[in-house]
């Protein structure tokens, strides 16, 4: 297997051809479980720079290798690829949002088919494209160790669909799967169907930010129905509308092991809201159910909330229904429930015709949320921005940070951020005379504004 990453790390580039530098008998003898030799020899011959912080993850033995946000690119991942080939420490890769591209992506998991130490990998945001899933998906079927496997916003496609499928089908250890952000479709979600209702070993499932719509959801709703492992299924974001809705509904019927669906923002109305009404009256399985963000008035909700009120034996925790308002009925039973089902945590807009009563989060809470549920370092994040190492961000580098990850803030968010942590910029001598200089002739210089990220991260 080396055997084979090393041709494929050593083909033709655009220029020239590579090889890997050859070994003396005494560097043949000494065994190195790091990996550090040979990332350092592939370096050189690919002609890119060693990672600092991965060299030193390595040398200090941690099991953890987060890299994310270095713009490794498909030669750095070949690199990487051959220190982790013969690496016994290593159990988490996170080399996320790193544009691997489809060579790099190939180069990972080809190398996963011979490490059996990884366990957590995170190949999101690389644009691996559907030539790479074949890749992964055959890896899947020979690696005996990774369990949770992190592929969001990689392009993949229906096309990409079919190897994921049989990756599903495949796999006897990945249990979690997230391939959020993506373009699968109707066709995509037909084939997924089928392997849910086949997979063995599965319990996470995110599908959401995709383009699934009625047929798609209705096929994996069908695939819900045979499963007896999966505990968490993701479909917001899909505008599967009342007929996703009510799929998934009938498959409740009949699953008893989901305890959380997400089905926020598809266009679920009355006909949706009423089958899901139905089966909250006797399902005894589900502890979180989201339908926030969809087109529900009161009317809609006030169902939902009398089946669960009528059920004493729903194990529901949390009942979501954010960005939707309700009647002073629908209050009315919020309070009833909360008698009832004493740890229920129902979560709304607002009253019709009232104040919001629960407080908005402040934007750095929404913010640090946003990074723990999207497994997003912060720190990571603002130090790539930051050129001159000083820890502080322009306004503008630190709006396009907060860009760069889709942060969920409004304007008024941001700016209340950006003068929560607002700071003055320590200048030497030198370069305080290049600015009045620069400054000399212009009439209404604007003051540049700054932001002190490691004070915002230390906030509590």
């Amino acid at each position: 297997m080396q055997r084979e990453l090393i041709q494929f790390l050593t083909k033709k580039t655009r220029h020239r051809k590579t090889f890997l530098m050859p070994q003396t008998r005494e560097e043949k003898d000494e065994y190195d479980p790091t990996g550090c030799k040979d990332y350092f020899k592939t370096c050189n011959v690919l002609g890119i720079i060693p990672v600092s912080s991965f060299v030193k993850t390595l040398r200090e033995g941690k099991a953890e290798v987060l890299l994310r946000h270095h713009g490794l690119g498909p030669k750095g991942a070949k690199a990487i690829a051959i220190a982790l080939m013969t690496n016994t420490i290593v159990s988490h890769l996170d080399i996320s949002d790193n544009g691997l591209e489809v060579a790099g992506g190939i180069a990972i998991a080809t190398m996963l088919k011979d490490n059996n130490y990884i366990v957590h990998l995170d190949l999101s945001d690389n644009f691996l494209g559907s030539p790479a899933a074949f890749a992964v998906a055959s890896m899947a079927k020979v690696n005996s160790t990774i369990t949770h496997c992190y592929l969001s916003g990689n392009c993949f496609d229906d096309k990409a669909a079919e190897p994921i499928g049989e990756m599903i089908r495949g796999s006897y250890r990945i249990t979690h799967l997230n391939l959020s952000r993506n373009e699968l479709g109707e066709e995509g979600g037909v084939i997924l169907g089928s392997a849910l209702a086949e997979s063995e070993v599965l319990q996470f499932l995110d599908l959401s930010w995709n383009h699934i719509r009625g047929k798609g959801a209705t096929a994996i709703a069908e695939g819900l129905k045979s499963s007896q492992t999966l505990k968490v299924l993701n479909m917001s974001d899909n505008g599967f509308a009342n007929e996703g809705a009510i799929a998934l509904a009938n498959a409740l019927k009949i699953n008893t092991t989901l305890e959380e669906l997400d089905i926020s923002n598809n266009r679920i109305g009355e006909n949706g809201a009423t089958a899901i009404s139905k089966i909250l009256s006797t399902n005894d399985g589900l502890k979180v159910l989201k339908l926030g963000k969809n087109t529900l008035r009161s009317e809609h909700i006030e169902p939902i909330l009398n089946s669960v009120k009528g059920n004493l034996n729903s194990p529901l925790q949390c009942l979501s229904f954010e960005r939707n308002t309700l009647s002073l009925v629908g209050e009315k039973l919020v309070k009833e429930l909360k008698e009832t089902h004493p740890n229920l945590e129902i979560m709304y807009a607002a009253t019709e015709g009232h104040q919001i009563e629960k407080p908005i989060p402040p934007p750095l809470e929404k913010l640090k949320k946003y990074a723990v549920d999207n497994k997003l370092e912060l720190k990571d994040l603002f130090q790539s921005f930051d050129k001159e190492y000083c820890g502080l961000l322009s306004e503008e580098d630190f709006r396009n940070a907060l860009t760069h990850i889709s942060a969920p803030l409004i304007e008024i968010e941001k700016q209340r951020l950006i003068k929560q942590f607002q700071k003055e910029k320590v200048q030497d001598e030198g370069q305080e005379k290049e600015k009045q200089e620069k400054e000399k002739d212009e009439t209404e210089a604007q003051p540049v504004v700054f932001v002190d990220y490691n004070a915002l991260l230390s906030n509590q």
